[in-house]
């Protein structure tokens, strides 16, 4: 293990202080902050384009440098490295997308959502998605990590075209132990970053806004500039892991500063690049926009059964903006307010609304939280709506055993109903809010997204429930672009309150809705922290 510590430290130090390896990491990661830069808003433009592409040629042309290096074949030489990445253009392309696929779900270097804001894809296959998200994910996560166990294994033996003087790659032990070396460097990495946020926190609530707003932009620089280091220390573990080769030769001193005045210019450069992005993700907007307060199943902090008339009496005096609440189709074609397809937890029996009429399901007791009322049916439960004056937001759910023209006729039962109420109606089935969206168009209707995956164009809506666990600000204002709000679901402990509320969400979906309120009436400028743990999180 010792001997194995000895030769990684000294694998560094040869892909970096070598002349011209240094230059080169800072034109890659250079060239990543300007991607990052000039993709902080959804759509394309001509620089995006250009230093996209350019970002491909760099890290072609350093990857095989480092190779050449590792291989003991030569010091660095950008020409010949350029060429023989250019002989294996359509190989090294290959390489990049599969490296930006498996990148995506961690982050993808800060592009994760910027790219993905950007994908356009058929309706229908959105809704498939989301309508199949369970098998569609699992069967997504098998395809992810067969591909990235053969690419991180056994990709220096099938790739090795793109390195033609590798002649012994590297054990799988010691390819594993790269991969065990790159895990803690990231998880190094992670603490000091939630370390700053800690900070973040005592700071912001103590001290003045001015000292509060130096040190987040002291906090971001760092956490960027430490990422950076942590991500070459990373590659060069993982080449110099598949390269296998044992004995690498030291830079003399004379050699190191020969050529130090373009590695200080190139310094210099991604230096003021990461002030960009430092002051791009302080100002940026929306953040800390004002947000509606939605109460998710019309409950608050545990209190009555969910979608109850009992809770929404309760929920009610709150004032919320909107209260949501779901509805599944009966036996009989009316609606009951419930949101398990199943009314086993609820009401202990093994029943689904559509084997039952609306009149059966409100004979029905449900259970929670200690509390027990009856099954509320639509009906019923708008009327009291109507008479509390509360909003709502409505979830249409759908099933295979739905009637034909379900949504049609939901449309014509209580559009302007609705309407006329100033209340919502969003779907996770996009075929409803189309459906919707045509026979009343004076009603609004949003499409339900359970993870942020594609451009937000791809499934046009009035409004957006998007998923905080993969929330960000590309695809809130994406929506914005659009003219329409943005929603969160569903956001219950105070920090991810206040993340979603640094983001800039036009309302959160939530389970505690005096918690969100306390939230939203505290100061932003104190709340810092929260713009540095998006951040983080973004990496």
């Amino acid at each position: 293990m010792r001997g194995f510590g000895r030769r990684l430290v000294r694998s560094w130090r040869v892909g970096i202080l070598t002349p011209g390896m240094l230059l080169g990491w800072e034109m890659v990661a250079g060239l990543f902050a300007l991607v990052r830069w000039c993709g902080q808003r959804p759509g394309w433009s001509v620089s995006l384009v250009l230093a996209a592409v350019a970002l491909a040629v760099a890290i072609a042309g350093q990857f095989t440098q480092v190779a050449r290096l590792f291989t003991g074949t030569s010091l660095p030489d950008w020409h010949r490295s350029w060429r023989l990445a250019w002989r294996y253009k359509w190989q090294w392309l290959l390489v990049e997308l599969c490296v930006a696929v498996l990148a995506l779900p961690l982050g993808s270097w800060g592009l994760s959502s910027r790219i993905l804001v950007r994908l356009p894809l058929a309706a229908s296959w959105v809704n498939f998605v989301s309508l199949h998200r369970r098998p569609v994910v699992i069967v997504a996560a098998v395809i992810y990590l067969l591909l990235a166990g053969y690419l991180l294994l056994r990709g220096p033996r099938h790739f090795r075209r793109l390195t033609p003087q590798l002649k012994r790659p590297g054990t799988v032990r010691q390819m594993a132990g790269g991969l065990l070396i790159c895990g803690l460097l990231t998880f190094g990495w992670w603490v000091i970053g939630e370390g700053l946020v800690r900070l973040n926190v005592v700071v912001g609530s103590n001290a003045s806004t001015q000292l509060a707003r130096l040190l987040l932009a002291a906090s971001l620089a760092g956490v960027l500039l430490l990422f950076v280091v942590t991500s070459i220390l990373g590659v060069l573990t993982v080449v110099w892991s598949w390269c296998g080769q044992l004995d690498l030769p030291l830079v003399s001193t004379s050699e190191q500063v020969r050529q130090r005045w373009w590695p200080i210019i190139g310094g210099v450069v991604c230096l003021g690049l990461a002030g960009a992005i430092v002051q791009q993700t302080m100002t940026q907007r929306p953040q800390f926009a004002t947000t509606a307060l939605i109460s998710h199943r019309g409950v608050d902090h545990a209190w009555g059964v969910q979608n109850t008339i009992t809770a929404l009496r309760h929920v009610s005096r709150e004032h919320p903006t909107y209260v949501e609440m779901d509805l599944h189709e009966t036996k009989d074609h009316q609606w009951v307010v419930l949101h398990d397809e199943n009314l086993q937890a609820l009401a202990a029996q093994n029943v689904t609304p559509h084997q039952l009429t609306l009149r059966q399901l409100e004979r029905l007791t449900v259970h929670e939280n200690g509390q027990s009322t009856s099954l509320a049916g639509w009906p019923a439960y708008l009327r009291v709506a109507e008479r509390l004056h509360q909003p709502l937001m409505v979830e249409l759910k759908t099933t295979p055993k739905d009637s034909a023209g379900m949504a049609k006729r939901f449309a014509r039962q209580y559009g302007r109903r609705l309407a006329r109420n100033h209340d919502v109606v969003h779907s996770l089935d996009y075929r409803v809010v189309a459906q919707l969206r045509q026979q009343a168009p004076y009603l609004e209707v949003g499409y339900i997204l359970p993870f942020n995956w594609v451009a937000p164009q791809s499934v046009p809506a009035d409004f957006y429930s998007f998923q905080q666990i993969s929330a960000s600000q590309q695809f809130i204002v994406a929506a914005h672009q659009m003219g329409v709000p943005a929603y969160i679901w569903t956001p219950d402990s105070r920090a991810k309150m206040t993340r979603m509320w640094a983001l800039g969400a036009d309302g959160q979906i939530t389970n505690e809705l005096r918690r969100l309120r306390a939230v939203t009436q505290q100061s932003p400028q104190r709340q810092g922290w929260a713009v540095l743990q998006n951040f983080i999180y973004s990496y």
